[in-house]
């Protein structure tokens, strides 16, 4: 994911601007976010329903339609970061993606749903964009969550209030229409541990809250992780540079295609040139015109003002003028409505049609790295080898990170993308490689990340071996 190929304006917010801004997102992509959440939910809904009817206790099946809530974030989190960044998804792509909002650690999350995580739309991203887990994801979200962990915090208190008073209102909406239920003789806490005070339709209406509240929670909680982001990282900033990169880039292109015609013209003698000209053939001839003018033009003129004031005739001017003066409104009118009509349609007709993917760029770098084969030496290995054995550690695994991205794009024709994070990148690149490639390719990796995010020294000895290895892996 990079920066400048972000689709928010990145400034710096507070955090309640921050929330806001999520909302704006969610308003922005509902339709990609609402499909796909509701398939899902309705999904889990049904599972959650068939193993409360074998198990014959309700609250079986509530347990599991609330186990199953952060499968829901992701969903919402994967359309919405893929959207933040440049790539609006269908359905067809998130559930052909479904892969990778499911993995990225939900399994061992679901394990531990027993501890409380009161900031979890805050904390989802840190796992399922960056891939932190264990002690490197517990220090990474110690680190962005400091002076904002509050803020975190009564999101998800306040969604949860809100979440559990429009299911119980969806509840007792449909109570109204269904036969009145007899505890048969039990006592109210009985009949409440035993599930007799509630039935399916009190599923169905959690189901209907959560679809309607779970995108405004998610998207609060990724607005506030860009945000934190941005304050520490300097997205901002960045994006501000190449902006202004970019610009004065355009700038000194113009100048540089300005500067051989100005030269050019300052050769020649502008009277000379208009010599020149006048003296071609198309100049030199007559034309014979016919014009009809008055016999006495200056009569009307030299007529007294008085004779002229009492026929009447400025009546009639003064309505040639205003029928004039109406034709070209209308006229005016009519090209404005010309113009409003193409300017909408031009409008409407990206949302008719699917938008035509552009063919494959490799991106000159990924993660930050540049992976142009220019910009790398002849023999990738030996260069790092040597690095290594100069003591330059992290320059060695920095070189051999590179070069693998590199062989991959353009050479094995794995079509990464800006907006892939680093375990993606590896997903897609294992599944065009053969086993042993990848086994090196996850070592790499590894050993990157623990160096770049865990602030990890790598041993001499692992980064050698990398070395050694990538000749035979980029051959």
């Amino acid at each position: 994911m990079q920066p400048v190929d972000i689709a928010i304006t990145l400034r710096r917010r507070t955090p309640w601007e921050a929330m806001d801004l999520g909302l704006a997102m969610l308003q922005r992509w509902w339709r990609q976010v609402y499909l796909p959440l509701s398939l899902v939910v309705a999904a889990a809904a049904g599972c959650a329903w068939a193993l409360g009817t074998w198990a014959g206790n309700i609250w079986v099946a509530f347990f599991v339609f609330w186990w199953l809530k952060p499968l829901y974030d992701r969903v919402v989190l994967h359309v919405l970061s893929r959207a933040v960044f440049g790539e609006v998804q269908g359905l067809r792509a998130v559930l052909h993606d479904a892969r990778e909002w499911l993995g990225a650690g939900l399994l061992p999350y679901l394990l531990v749903r027993w501890w409380p995580d009161f900031s979890r739309s805050f904390n989802l991203p840190i796992r399922q964009l960056e891939g932190q887990r264990a002690r490197a994801g517990r220090e990474r979200r110690s680190v962005l969550s400091r002076r904002i962990g509050s803020y975190a915090t009564w999101l998800t208190i306040a969604c949860m209030h809100f979440e559990g008073v429009l299911a119980l209102a969806f509840g007792n909406v449909t109570s109204l229409f269904l036969p009145a239920k007899a505890f048969e003789g039990q006592e109210f806490i009985a009949a409440f541990l035993s599930g007799s005070l509630f039935s399916y339709h009190h599923l169905l209406a959690w189901a209907v809250a959560v679809v309607i509240l779970e995108p405004f929670y998610v998207a609060a909680g990724f607005a506030l992780y860009l945000n934190r982001r941005t304050l520490l990282e300097g997205w901002d900033i960045e994006v501000a540079l190449r902006k202004i990169t970019q610009r004065h880039a355009a700038a000194l292109l113009c100048v540089c295609l300005m500067l051989p015609l100005l030269a050019f013209a300052a050769d020649k003698d502008p009277r000379q040139e208009m010599k020149q000209v006048l003296a071609a053939k198309e100049f030199p001839h007559q034309v014979d015109t016919t014009q009809l003018q008055r016999r006495n033009p200056l009569e009307r003129e030299e007529r007294p003002a008085r004779e002229s004031d009492g026929d009447g005739s400025w009546l009639g001017a003064l309505g040639y003028a205003l029928a004039n003066a109406a034709r070209a409104l209308f006229w005016l009118a009519v090209a404005a409505a010309i113009a409003y009509a193409i300017w909408w349609a031009a409008r409407m007709l990206p949302r008719l049609r699917a938008p035509v993917a552009d063919a494959y760029r490799p991106p000159a770098s990924l993660f930050g790295m540049e992976i142009a084969p220019e910009k790398l030496p002849a023999d990738v290995g030996a260069a790092a080898m040597a690095l290594a054995q100069a003591g330059r550690l992290r320059e060695a695994l920095g070189l051999l990170y590179r070069g693998s991205l590199s062989d991959l794009v353009h050479r094995r024709g794995v079509e990464l993308l800006a907006s892939h994070t680093e375990l993606e990148a590896l997903q897609l690149a294992t599944r065009r490689v053969d086993p042993e490639r990848g086994a090196y390719l996850q070592t790499l990796v590894r050993i990157w990340r623990e160096c770049a995010y865990s602030r990890r020294a790598p041993g001499r000895p692992e980064v050698e071996s990398l070395a050694s290895g990538h000749r035979v892996m980029t051959s």
